[in-house]
């Protein structure tokens, strides 16, 4: 058992006693950062040297107050490989939604990157990344399909809004050849006139019909000059739902051109002589014909 040593009378007893058996002063056990004077005795130490502070050390628990308060946000990852997922399952028959989710995919993984301690789902944003990029390499057979696609099926759709509009020209010359005869006391009607005597259709007689716009001026036969009339059919959206525009007159011969959206007139060579036009490479449509 350890001693200790009365500080008055220099006495030395058991550690466990409270006083010294000799005098009586009350005793406990050595402050071990106690220093003792040139005379023997011990004294207090002070404050700054009875409890040493132990040099600073990083606990590794200090990055504790990083750890993250709530669950990590993962909406960025989900997106990703939402629109990863959509654009892989429809074949990326849209451009756009592919280069977005490309987009997000990456700016979710810089902020899972940079902001670890906030920002979660990698193996989602991953993913999202792999089926976008995948999606994205099957886009360009699509887009060449399409590009080969799309002129022929509007070639297509011009030709057949043509085909209408010199059908329609012709009916109403038949149309005006009919009201002159019967109801027109030599004259020619308006598309009005024309569909009041259920000469041609309501469509027609409204202007507009399969991509083109229909108009007919009558010249009266008063004076003694003779009766006429000319009826164009020009496209409504020129290079969309045709090229051509066509003119018939009081003669009966239909004639087209490419005008360029504008109306057609008696100098445009006779559609006989461009029969070959639907027939011939989209080179050679511009050459020229005559009469």
């Amino acid at each position: 058992m350890k001693s200790v040593k009365c500080a008055k009378c220099g006495f030395v007893g058991w550690s466990d006693a409270e006083t010294c058996k000799k005098c009586g002063e009350s005793v406990s056990a050595p402050n071990v950062y106690a220093t003792q004077s040139p005379a023997g005795n011990f004294s207090a130490p002070s404050a700054a040297t009875a409890y040493p502070v132990a040099p600073y050390q990083v606990s590794p628990y200090s990055n504790y107050n990083m750890m993250p308060s709530g669950e990590l946000k993962n909406g960025l990852a989900i997106a990703a490989l939402v629109l990863g997922l959509l654009n892989f399952l429809f074949t990326s028959i849209f451009v756009v939604p592919v280069i977005v989710g490309i987009v997000i995919s990456v700016k979710a993984l810089n902020k899972i990157k940079n902001y670890p301690s906030e920002y979660g789902g990698k193996s989602m944003a991953i993913a999202g990344l792999a089926t976008n990029i995948v999606s994205a390499v099957f886009l360009i057979p699509v887009l060449l399909v399409l590009a080969i696609a799309i002129p022929n099926l509007m070639a297509s759709v011009r030709a057949a809004n043509e085909g209408s509009a010199m059908q329609t020209l012709t009916n109403i010359s038949s149309a005006e050849a009919t009201y002159q005869s019967t109801v027109g006391n030599g004259n020619y009607g308006t598309l009005t006139d024309l569909r009041r005597q259920s000469l041609i259709s309501a469509e027609v007689a409204s202007g507009i019909k399969s991509g083109y716009q229909y108009k007919i001026d009558v010249q009266s036969g008063a004076n003694g000059s003779p009766a006429g009339f000319t009826a164009v059919a020009v496209p409504t959206q020129y290079g969309s739902t045709g090229e051509r525009s066509f003119f018939i007159d009081e003669t009966g011969v239909l004639r087209g051109e490419d005008s360029h959206g504008l109306d057609a007139n008696r100098s445009a060579p006779p559609v006989d002589s461009y029969r070959r036009y639907l027939e011939r490479p989209e080179s050679r449509r511009s050459a020229s014909y005559s009469d």
